[in-house]
């Protein structure tokens, strides 16, 4: 046995004997220093290899046990603006189109929108709708477009307020915070995620 397998393997006897309330054969010391020396993605694999070993032993794990982090969540958005979770040919996120036109224009502008400014993004928005509804009259598309920019209308914010309550029931809990609008009154309001977790394709 290697030295490492030999570290993970008195690593996870330590996570599975903590559960069955037995000590260690060592001082706890002794393993801190390894703790310190190994990669943060080798210990979570250890605790999740550990997590599975007490499953089987029909033992819960120790409540103080990390779990492991969320898969990361990406989006895939074709030509169409349909969105998609993980995979380009996954389920589409229903979304209406409103409310998908806002989380689109978001997407694309990473650096945030002041609301008070969100007429000066009017054409754009009426450009993704007509995408998200080809068969809309363009006299459709910039009626209700101009309501949603409009600062005589709370339509803009309602209509955000939904998205960030939808990504809430499609998303898992950490995923959705990413891709929800953030943002407080005369500050731009912007979706925080990574550039990474957002895929366009065209074809």
């Amino acid at each position: 046995m290697t030295a490492g397998v030999g570290i993970q393997a008195r690593l996870a006897w330590a996570l599975i004997s903590s559960a069955g309330e037995q000590t260690l054969s060592e001082p706890a010391g002794d393993y801190s220093g390894i703790l310190e020396r190994m990669e943060a993605q080798e210990l979570i694999c250890l605790i999740e290899q550990a997590r599975q070993r007490l499953e089987t032993m029909g033992v819960s794990p120790p409540e103080d046990v990390i779990e492991p982090p969320p898969k990361p969540v990406k989006l895939f958005i074709d030509k169409n603006y349909n969105i998609t979770q993980n995979s380009p040919f996954g389920a589409e996120l229903p979304l209406r189109p409103l409310v998908k036109a806002i989380f689109i224009l978001f997407l694309k502008h990473p650096e945030g929108i002041v609301l008070k400014q969100r007429a000066l993004y009017q054409q754009e928005l009426e450009d993704i709708y007509s995408i998200i509804l080809p068969n809309a009259s363009r006299e459709t598309v910039h009626s209700r477009v101009e309501r949603l920019v409009s600062l005589q209308d709370n339509s803009f914010s309602e209509k955000a307020s939904v998205l960030n309550s939808k990504l809430d029931e499609l998303l898992p809990p950490a995923a959705a915070e990413g891709f929800k609008i953030h943002g407080t009154n005369g500050h731009p309001r912007r979706i925080p995620v990574s550039p990474l977790a957002v895929e366009w394709f065209t074809e």
